[in-house]
């Protein structure tokens, strides 16, 4: 995996360095960004994840931060890959039958540690007063690999017959091909462990698609807005249909913010 990183980072220094004919300039950028997931449906069951097998998905905050190498073209046009770690969180609430008694009512964080490198194609409009200054416009595609992500549940279970509240917790790494344990717990404190047998890992670790982003530089400042949307399927659709759920598509949404500087 480090080699990899390596060879990354070689690639997009080259990159550059091939069109050393233009203005090289370096930058940091960094701020918070919102994910969540888009395109989601199967067959019968709407969004299921790990803990539940029906889900509302919301924005979670997370943070982004890296660096861009801007190479450019033309007056108007350069050209910018980049290399950023991205922490992306989304959130979803869900309440489904567990049993022909008990109703779970539940709460997730799904959490990603990403390594992501796109590839954009800035367009600057300058500023008639000031040509160092100008507003930004890019586009192009991105690929990205996980390095790890956790997905964490609480919620309380109720007995529809006798009214008794039951406590709900569970974590998963699911980039791991293990068995994802959660617990059910009464008010002794007894918790009984059930398990779901994952033979693979149910959401897949590699990412494509296409990034947006708007922004000023205002001299050797930058802040805008992006965007990155998924164009593959995030899901192990094998895994999601040994545990009965059939053709079942995600893909990956995530807005960011932006502010840096270059070099």
């Amino acid at each position: 995996m480090k080699k990899t990183f390596g060879l990354l980072i070689l690639l997009i220094v080259f990159c550059s360095i091939s069109f050393a004919q233009g203005e090289f300039k370096m930058g940091l950028r960094i701020g918070p960004n919102f994910s969540t997931l888009y395109g989601v449906q199967s067959d019968g069951i709407d969004a299921p994840t790990l803990f539940s097998a029906k889900e509302n998905y919301r924005m979670k905050a997370g943070v982004r931060g890296g660096f861009v190498f801007d190479v450019s073209l033309t007056d108007v046009i350069s050209l910018q890959p980049a290399i950023y770690y991205s922490y992306q969180r989304m959130g979803t609430n869900g309440k489904y039958d567990y049993s022909d008694s008990l109703v779970l009512t539940t709460a997730e964080v799904l959490s990603m540690h990403i390594l992501q490198i796109p590839v954009m194609v800035n367009f600057s409009m300058h500023f008639k007063n000031n040509y160092n200054n100008a507003f930004v416009l890019g586009v192009g595609p991105y690929f990205s690999v996980a390095l790890h992500g956790m997905d964490e549940m609480t919620g309380v279970g109720n007995d529809k017959y006798t009214g008794e509240t039951y406590g709900v917790r569970g974590q998963a790494n699911f980039y791991k091909n293990e068995q994802i344990s959660y617990f059910i717990t009464d008010r002794s404190g007894y918790a009984e462990k059930e398990t779901l047998p994952m033979e693979n890992h149910p959401y897949n670790r590699c990412d494509f698609g296409f990034s947006f982003n708007a922004g000023f530089q205002l001299s050797k400042f930058y802040i805008g807005a992006g965007c990155d949307l998924g164009v593959i399927n995030s899901a192990n659709q094998k895994e999601w249909e040994n545990l009965g759920v059939n053709n079942y598509v995600q893909r990956n949404l995530n807005v960011n913010i932006l502010v840096g500087y270059n070099f």
